[in-house]
């Protein structure tokens, strides 16, 4: 093995541990092991190393054994990238922790509480939704580790991952893909009335995944429920495109 494929090893190996890492450590704050501030302080560090290291592993060409030099406006790109796998991972991350936190709640009569402490949250994310992704996918989490059963979040979470990551490459759509997915089947789950679910299920499958069959019938469920018209022209600009596909 040569060293350079040694040393790719070895970042992949590190870049696992720091994202194991990361979840490890909501799940510790999450639970009361960690105060807020070491966990703050801790997960800007991982945060971090993790992207620092997705970068050098980004910065070996295409047969993963010698590092290139890029152009600005390639390299640019990279670093969106690479602040997406953190994100997608953080959000993997949290809903994990919200489905742990959710099972330790079961019983508790948090309800009136959970919906003070989550509206202000969820009103900042709607304001941030397309002005700023990273901090409303943020907002949308910190709602998930408070009320893992929030379906606005879980869907609205999912829908701006879908979005941000339809320029990624193969590797980071499959994982934006993995965790859009998860949380809108599971608020359809909760709530198989709730349009916008169904709605950015089908254009999800689609963009991501590939799947126009699986899309048809998904934006078929949420036009017949009345979606809101902000969430309608979302849909209405792909079911050409998805019809077109599915007479291929």
């Amino acid at each position: 093995m040569s060293e350079n494929l040694v040393l790719l090893v070895q970042l992949q190996e590190q870049r696992e541990f720091l994202l194991k890492s990361l979840r490890d450590l909501e799940q510790e704050h999450k639970f009361g092991d960690l105060d807020d501030q070491d966990f703050e302080s801790l997960r800007k560090d991982y945060v971090s190393r993790t992207a620092l290291v997705i970068k050098q592993i980004e910065s070996f060409n295409a047969d993963k054994q010698v590092p290139q030099q890029e152009p600005k406006q390639k390299s640019f790109r990279r670093s969106a990238i690479t602040t997406l796998v953190v994100l997608v991972f953080a959000s993997l991350a949290g809903w994990f922790v919200a489905a742990q936190s959710g099972q330790r709640l079961s019983g508790d009569s948090l309800a009136g509480s959970i919906e003070d402490s989550t509206a202000s949250i969820l009103s900042r994310a709607r304001a941030t939704n397309f002005v700023d992704p990273k901090a409303a996918i943020e907002l949308y989490t910190e709602v998930l580790a408070i009320d893992p059963d929030n379906i606005e979040a879980l869907t609205y979470r999912a829908w701006l991952l879908a979005l941000i990551s339809r320029n990624a490459g193969d590797e980071v759509k499959q994982l934006a893909f993995s965790s859009a997915s998860n949380d809108l089947k599971r608020a359809i789950a909760l709530d198989s009335e709730y349009p916008d679910a169904h709605c950015f299920l089908g254009i999800t499958l689609f963009r991501l995944a590939g799947d126009p069959q699986g899309a048809k019938e998904q934006l078929t469920i949420c036009s017949a429920k009345n979606p809101p018209a902000e969430v309608k022209g979302f849909v209405d600009s792909i079911v050409a495109e998805v019809d077109a596909a599915l007479q291929e």
